[in-house]
């Protein structure tokens, strides 16, 4: 499934670059779409370029300087990007392009930008596939991001990934990844821990019938060196171990 969904999101970026695809009719962002953040803003949501909205935020300490930074979800808001939409699924498809910010407090002066990603808040493939980014938080000084992969049509499989940041050698690392998955039609459970600090991993396999009653198996892995916000690969393109495709 997860190999079917990466070919998908690589055959519609081909289109795009060939101008036009019959089959695939609505666009999606190229890097021109994506402008620059300002360096710095007085407030977290100034960070906001014009026409641009504001998906989700979280306020927290992430450098340990004991002063709130903050992280931004932006959108776009171009109508060359919204499709009215005849078949499955939503009436109104959206492609605008994303934007995650992350930017540390200083003092008075508001916060600077340590980062600008645009590609890891994914979009939606299709309109039948559902919002896939969830939730963004941050606690403890670990910044957490919740995405989801659901399909009203075409395929039994649903999942939700669970991304976790720590600030350390000066960057916003990733720290650890979970992921569930069921199937729906068999009930079948899996979930996939990776403590990519440690390099290891956690399997746990059952169905929902188990009642807890499932297989764990724990192995080693080698993730080396450690993403960052600045190069992490988004949904359905990191091959972390064989055959399987976060």
């Amino acid at each position: 499934m997860r190999k079917t969904l990466l070919a998908l999101t690589l055959l519609i970026f081909v289109s795009v670059a060939a101008g036009q695809d019959d089959e695939f009719p609505w666009k999606v962002p190229t890097p021109a779409d994506f402008p620059a953040l300002a360096e710095t803003a007085a407030t977290c949501s100034g960070f906001a370029p014009k026409n641009w909205t504001v998906m989700a935020s979280a306020e927290g300490d992430l450098n340990k300087d004991q002063r709130p930074d903050c992280v931004l979800v932006l959108k776009g808001n171009d109508s060359r990007f919204i499709y009215k939409n005849d078949g499955l699924g939503s009436e109104k498809f959206d492609t605008n392009p994303r934007i995650l910010a992350v930017a540390f407090a200083e003092g008075d002066k508001g916060f600077r930008l340590h980062v600008q990603n645009n590609s890891f808040i994914v979009m939606s493939d299709s309109p039948t596939m559902s919002e896939p980014f969830q939730d963004v938080s941050i606690k403890g000084g670990i910044l957490t991001f919740i995405f989801e992969e659901f399909y009203s049509a075409g395929s039994w499989s649903m999942s939700n990934r669970t991304y976790k940041f720590r600030f350390q050698n000066g960057e916003m690392t990733l720290i650890g990844v979970d992921m569930t998955s069921v199937q729906r039609n068999t009930g079948d459970i899996e979930t996939r821990s990776y403590n990519l600090s440690t390099q290891r991993m956690t399997i746990e396999v059952g169905n929902i019938g188990d009642d807890g009653k499932g297989k764990t198996t724990r192995k080693a892995i080698r993730v080396r060196p450690l993403p960052t916000l600045k190069n992490v690969k988004p949904m359905f393109t990191w091959t972390i171990e064989k055959d399987v495709v976060l």
